[in-house]
């Protein structure tokens, strides 16, 4: 399909007005369900029933949805009087059976031919997905308050690519819950459908007739949950049932692998793949190396249009276009590999559920990625094409996901583990800060900042776009925010080693009046703050903890600190450490001579933490953030002295006039000795 017939598509036929089918069931009368039910009112509407069947026994499936809520204020008939069904017309069509108002015992229905537009909305078109998808609109005219608005629609068909299998979800969302929920799914007996129930579904009731098997499940009154914060987006929360027709994992590999199989290489993209096999004659270096061509010359845009949201183009059409989403991307990186001689397949993956995948029944739809597996040397690597260029050696590339990966060969029967994360030293800030005499001087503020590994990646990639003088400004601005009264000295200096992956920026400032009044004004203080150890872990709420925590890719981030001060100071410092399961704080004050060191490190070396450990959690967070160290000095005589350097000085002082009275009456004895008696 070219751009222009995708431009001008349209549907006439994908949507009709008719009668339900005779397979569906309607089991609820709205007239006997209560006016409102708190748990399940929201945005002023309440969600009274939501019925959705399931339909196998055809030549096409059919997914049948029915939904009534009741409208509280006009805000909530303003949300609901906008009807929108979105389909795609590549495989599927729309039959709308009702839209209508129940007020009192009146019904005024209008779904009727002509009154609906069919609109081309693209609604990912800002995530770079072109979907073609369409939707029906209506706007609902006349929705009072205290109406019902029921709709009943059905959708059919299934994507070609799925080889007429069948695999989807039924959940009951507890976050937005409905007075009463139905399910239903209706197969032939013959096909072999396994069903793996999650969070305590409702109990199945089935019955069999005549070789169709029926099966129900049924709630009512679901309780409102509470989303939590900082929840891993891995966790199926809601009470849920998995269905899929897929026997096993090879059923899903055998169906995507020939995708993935070397077509007809450009002539013009063979060549740059022959030069550079010839540049590099090690292999790891040729991996990595094609693994940048890729990433730098194939832009992101999904052409997800029909089987294309599930299949890679043809190498040519990837090619010519220069861009291309993960599947494209992955099939372009196979092809060259292969010439080059290296070990290849395509990957599935989720970068949402990656680390439940070995949890789940065998299905298409638990991936949203596609990525490349590499075998070299007895050593197995993943690389993701799509991910912005990556620099370093095979051994520092990593793929943006985690948990567990489908390739896609005939010969996969299982999940691959995509390897435990390390965590790995990404992040480093050192701070210098070289103070003068006088609370007047101007403090130096020598900072150097190290990125390693994706965080390289990351910044590399960002001044790339967006310019060295927006990062150094970006830098300043944090300064400012802890010292507004400070200027940059000199200008950034950057030092990339990209075969190593290590990214080092140096930035120098000037703070002027960073010495602070106390508030009995009676001595002077100047803060100095953690600028990336206290970002890394987001607070939590004390509410009571159900789902686990969710820590990120593990990594291991450091800050140190060194205050030249003009005198020798004192002070007793600090060495508090912190080790909880999933991460680990420690925070180190050193005073020695004219030096007060800080160090700072905060490891995470897993991805989540259980919900029993949220108090230990709240624990660390909050003590990463107590990341502000105040140096106390008084003044004397315009000079900078420690806040209480009198009282340490104050027996020296007395020594002192010991010595000096002792050595006093020595003499005058001495003198008294010598002089004669007149």
């Amino acid at each position: 399909m070219t751009p222009d017939e995708i431009a001008h598509t349209d549907a006439p036929d994908a949507i009709r007005c008719v009668p339900v089918p005779g397979w569906v069931e309607h089991d609820t009368d709205l007239s006997r369900m209560p006016g409102v039910d708190d748990a399940c009112v929201a945005y002023g509407i309440c969600r009274l029933l939501q019925d959705i069947q399931v339909d196998l026994t055809g030549s096409e499936f059919a997914w049948y949805c029915r939904t009534a809520q009741r409208v509280l204020t006009r805000a909530g008939a303003e949300r609901i009087a906008q009807f929108g069904a979105e389909f795609d017309p590549a495989f599927q069509r729309l039959d709308v059976h009702f839209v209508r108002i129940l007020r009192g015992q009146e019904c005024i229905e209008h779904a009727k031919p002509g009154a609906f537009q069919l609109l081309r909305r693209e609604t990912t078109l800002e995530r770079l997905t072109l979907n073609g998808r369409l939707t029906a609109s209506l706007v609902i005219p006349d929705l009072r308050v205290d109406d019902i608005l029921e709709i009943g629609l059905t959708l059919y068909g299934n994507n070609p690519a799925l080889d007429g299998k069948y695999a989807g979800w039924m959940a009951l969302d507890p976050f937005h819950p409905w007075l009463e929920s139905r399910h239903r799914l209706v197969r032939p007996s013959a096909r072999d459908i396994a069903i793996k129930p999650f969070n305590d579904p409702p109990e199945r009731k089935i019955a069999v007739q005549d070789g169709i098997e029926v099966s129900r499940w049924y709630m009512v009154g679901q309780k409102r949950g509470e989303f939590e914060a900082l929840t891993p987006p891995w966790l199926v929360l809601a009470p849920a049932l998995q269905l899929s027709e897929f026997k096993n994992w090879n059923d899903v590999a055998r169906l995507f692998a020939p995708s993935y199989e070397s077509g007809d290489i450009p002539d013009s993209l063979t060549n740059d793949i022959d030069r550079l096999a010839a540049t590099y004659a090690d292999p790891a270096e040729r991996a990595a190396e094609w693994l940048r061509f890729v990433q730098q010359k194939l832009r992101y845009f999904a052409l997800a249009l029909g089987e294309g949201g599930l299949l890679p183009r043809e190498l040519q059409t990837i090619w010519m276009s220069r861009f291309g989403d993960c599947k494209d991307a992955a099939r372009l990186y196979i092809a060259g590999a292969r010439r080059m001689g290296l070990d290849v397949c395509a990957a599935l993956v989720s970068t949402t559920h990656g680390l439940a995948l070995d949890d789940f029944l065998p299905s298409p739809g638990v991936f949203n990625h596609c990525i490349v597996r590499l075998r070299l040397n007895d050593a197995t690597y993943w690389l993701d094409p799509t991910m912005q260029t990556q620099s370093g050696n095979l051994a520092n590339i990593y793929p943006g996901c985690a948990g567990w990966a489908l390739p896609l060969t005939p010969e996969t029967t299982q999940l691959e583990s995509l390897g435990s994360a390390k965590p790995l030293h990404v992040l480093d800030c050192s701070d210098e800060l070289s103070f003068g005499p006088k609370r007047a001087s101007p403090v130096k503020l020598r900072r150097q900042v190290e990125h390693r590994f994706w965080v390289a990646d990351s910044i590399r990639n960002r001044i790339a776009n967006e310019g060295t003088a927006d990062y150094a400004k970006r830098m300043l601005k944090d300064v400012e925010a802890i010292w507004p009264n400070v200027v940059e000295t000199e200008p950034l200096k950057i030092a990339d080693d990209r075969a190593e992956n290590h990214f080092v920026a140096t930035f120098a400032y000037e703070i002027r009046d960073g010495w602070k009044p106390d508030k009995d004004g009676k001595r002077i203080g100047f803060a100095v703050v953690d600028p990336v150890i206290g970002k890394e872990l987001n607070p939590l709420g004390n509410t009571e903890r159900h789902a686990d925590i969710f820590l990120g890719r593990p990594r291991k981030v450091t800050s140190r600190v060194a205050m030249r001060m003009p005198w020798r100071w004192s002070g007793s410092g600090w060495d508090q450490k912190y080790r909880e399961q999933g991460l680990s704080f420690t925070s180190r004050l050193t005073v020695k001579a004219k030096t007060i060191s800080c160090a700072k490190e905060l490891v995470i070396d897993a991805w989540s933490m259980p919900a029993g450990k949220a108090d230990a959690y709240r624990t660390v967070a909050n003590k990463i953030r107590e990341n502000l160290v105040t140096i106390g000095a008084s003044e004397w005589f315009g000079r900078l002295r420690p806040a209480r350097w009198w009282r340490r000085s104050l027996g020296f002082v007395w020594l002192l006039f010991v010595l000096a009275y002792i050595l006093y009456i020595l003499v005058l004895g001495a003198n008294l000795a010598t002089t004669p008696f007149r």
